[in-house]
């Protein structure tokens, strides 16, 4: 069977562009601020670049708005008309009429009001970016601040930790409940949520105008615990059947799947979808043994077995430090580009090599990760706009130079040990094994 998944990456690069715009331009702001020791010029300071921050990402949203809203739409019609493509076989051997999307008003109503809902949202997420920016640019620059003043901290200190603050900290967009997210991730999840649910219910359209009251769930490795008991089964959209076991599939309803609600089915990040299913003449797609398979502990990694869904969310972890740490690696580079003074830029400039070293690590982590699991790396979730080829080079050069100097600084410290007489200790090498047959071989001399 064909199964559908929408593919956001571009929908989601776009606002990721958006997003580190506006953490450039955070950053531009707080270099032009300038060591300001008198409390009223602080202020004064402070409320001007705080509201030209404010304009300045009210215009890159504002620029950014038609190339995302078009973006949206075009990932809505392609998943209307594919859903209808699929449904279509279905449905014909069932000897049912074949429908064109465009010419069937109710399914076309569907998509539409998932669309206009979709980017409402977006919208409403997106407008909350300017002031939470300006609140975070508010915070970093008062920290700055106020370390100064005490005397705990320099100048040079306080602006390295305001940096990796705005960097860490980002553009934000805030809930109705309050709940925050980082804009990638909240355009990601409510994108696909949005696609999934219309793509669903045209498929729920579709069966029901052709007088079918069943659906069969699809089935995938990695299934929530939740969603992983009611996955390959039928659920029924009447009710009728319910509770009824059909070619080995037990019947549920629409409430015991949650459908409609945030965590079931078509919820939050699902990636479980439905086909129409004709009692008599459908075949069930998955066999029971094919199901359990896919909730099995069975794949290994640093000695413990761990199941699809384990292993997505530890890769999902390692992706999200990977683009942490590049957001602070270009953050720096930032900040050093527009450091009012040599010596903050020097400052500056430490940090981001140190970064770049962190970066190049955590990199090789998830390489490391993918190899030994048998895991498809997902490139572009590692992705951070504006860190292209240049900026990647850069890095690496970077964490070459600071790798060099510790090197060079342990070498240094340990001729300087040997030349004051002291004895140096040495540790001596773990004898060899052949890999646990019962055999060691003899330790090698020193």
């Amino acid at each position: 069977m064909r199964n559908y998944e929408p593919n956001a990456d571009r929908v989601v690069a776009l606002y990721q562009m958006l997003e580190d715009d506006i953490i450039t331009a955070m950053i531009r702001r707080m270099m032009r601020m300038g060591k300001v020791s008198d409390t009223t010029k602080y202020q004064a300071e402070i409320l001007q670049q705080a509201g030209l921050l404010y304009e300045d990402i009210v215009q890159i949203i504002a620029s950014r708005t038609d190339a995302c809203s078009a973006a949206v739409k075009a990932l809505f019609e392609d998943a209307g008309v594919e859903t209808v493509s699929i449904e279509s076989d279905i449905h014909e051997t069932a000897e049912q009429p074949p429908v064109n999307i465009r010419q069937s008003n109710p399914m076309r109503r569907v998509l539409e009001a998932g669309y206009r809902k979709t980017q409402k949202t977006l919208r409403n997420l997106v407008n909350t970016t300017a002031s939470t920016t300006q609140q975070a640019f508010y915070d970093a620059c008062d920290r700055s601040y106020m370390q100064v003043s005490s005397g705990a901290f320099s100048y040079q200190e306080a602006i390295r930790t305001a940096v990796r603050s705005l960097a860490d900290t980002g553009a934000y967009v805030t809930y109705p409940t309050g709940h925050r997210d980082r804009i990638d991730v909240a355009v990601r999840r409510c994108t696909l949520t949005g696609v999934g649910q219309t793509s669903v219910a045209v498929s729920k359209t579709y069966a029901e105008e052709s007088g079918c009251h069943l659906m069969e769930l699809t089935a995938h490795g990695g299934a929530r615990p939740e969603h992983a008991r009611w996955q390959g089964q039928l659920v029924t959209l009447t009710g009728e059947d319910a509770g009824k076991t059909i070619d080995g599939l037990r019947v549920y309803t629409l409430h015991e799947i949650g459908y409609g609600s945030g965590d079931g089915f078509k919820g939050w990040n699902c990636r479980h979808d439905w086909h129409a299913y004709y009692k008599g003449i459908s075949r069930p797609n998955y066999t029971q043994e094919q199901i359990e398979k896919l909730s099995e502990r069975n794949i290994p990694y640093n000695g413990k077995k761990y199941t699809e869904y384990e292993v997505s969310q530890m890769q999902r972890a390692g992706e999200r430090d990977v683009r942490a740490l590049k957001r602070r690696t270009l953050a720096a580079q930032t900040a050093v580009e527009n450091a009012p003074n040599d010596e903050v830029k020097a400052a500056l400039q430490e940090d981001y090599e140190a970064n770049a070293v962190k970066l190049k690590e955590a990199e090789k982590q998830l390489r490391m990760f993918c190899n030994q699991t048998g895991r498809r790396r997902d490139t572009f979730r590692e992705q951070v706009d504006g860190f292209g080829r240049s900026a990647s080079q850069k890095a690496v050069h970077a964490a070459k130079r600071q790798k060099q100097q510790k090197q060079q600084k342990q070498q240094a410290s340990m001729a300087a040990a040997g030349t004051s007489g002291h004895a140096v200790e040495v540790t001596p090498p773990e004898p060899k094994t052949n890999g646990g047959k019962g055999k060691l071989y003899k330790d090698e001399r020193m």
